[in-house]
């Protein structure tokens, strides 16, 4: 028989991650990684856009580079696979030593840098057509002038590295944007819990998010709406998304945390799906 309530015990848990210097460590292990391991990925999926070029302004019948063995294809996939784990963990690492609901878009940003930076190296070294406009046949002499596409893919050494830079610099302004409601969200969390008004709340509606795959449909999250009255008995309605399944049991099990001087604001109302919710568990609007 257990005498620790689980709960309680998980809470506890997750607050020891709270400004951990170790999981600050493996933050920085893992972005240091990220990049590194997604310039990897660039460079393979730069090969595999040589050879789309090569195809297009080429005719097949040139046998330049077959013989070069499929190292950069071979470490690219591992890198991209390396790439996805890291950006992951720093993710779910960052997100656990801030208390925050839900992960960082920085990973994100990291990867697609390394991956912009091995994207435009590999294009550097690129095989040049055997001639500018034309699909030279070496064998049969058939040649063939380009058409629109053949022209497009000469110039992927060109706009492939620029595309990506663009996304990446976008992901990077969602990254900073996000970075600053997440933090404005900690703040108003952070000032309700100390100062704010914290009441039991009743789960009125759960609506289960599912996804499928091959291996059947599985749960992913669910919406919840909680029904909670404020302290001058005006009865009020919150939904929230969750990644959670488990929700609180009984009645009173979930709670509401508000601005009782702005109880009608839906930015200052935070619902705890759980029992002893950490601060990683107040759901924001």
């Amino acid at each position: 028989m257990n005498t620790v309530d689980p709960a309680r015990a998980r809470r506890e848990r997750l607050e020891r991650w709270h400004g951990n210097p170790w999981l600050l460590a493996g933050i920085a292990v893992a972005s240091v990684a990220t990049p590194a391991l997604g310039l990897l990925a660039g460079l393979g999926f730069g090969g595999i856009l040589e050879q789309f070029r090569t195809m297009a302004i080429d005719s097949v019948f040139d046998d330049r580079g077959d013989g070069d063995p499929p190292y950069v294809l071979m470490w690219g996939t591992f890198g991209l696979l390396g790439c996805l784990l890291a950006a992951t963990l720093a993710g779910a690492a960052a997100r656990r030593y801030r208390a925050r609901p839900s992960g960082p878009v920085f990973p994100a940003v990291l990867a697609l840098a390394g991956s912009t930076v091995g994207v435009a190296v590999s294009a550097r070294d690129w095989l040049p057509p055997l001639a500018v406009g034309t699909a030279v046949d070496p064998v049969f002499h058939h040649d063939e002038a380009w058409g629109f596409w053949a022209w497009v893919c000469y110039y992927a050494d060109w706009w492939a590295p620029a595309l990506l830079l663009g996304l990446t610099l976008l992901t990077l302004g969602w990254a900073v944007a996000d970075g600053r409601r997440q933090a404005r969200l900690a703040a108003t969390r952070d000032r309700l819990l100390a100062h704010g008004c914290r009441v039991p709340a009743a789960v009125v509606d759960v609506k289960l998010r599912l996804a499928g795959d091959e291996s059947g449909t599985r749960i992913v999250g669910s919406t919840v709406t909680v029904s909670y009255t404020d302290p001058a008995g005006v009865r009020r309605w919150a939904t929230r998304r969750s990644r959670e399944t488990e929700l609180a049991v009984g009645p009173g099990g979930a709670e509401v945390l508000f601005d009782p001087a702005r109880p009608a604001d839906e930015k200052a109302v935070f619902v705890a799906l759980r029992r002893h919710p950490a601060l990683a568990d107040w759901l924001p609007a």
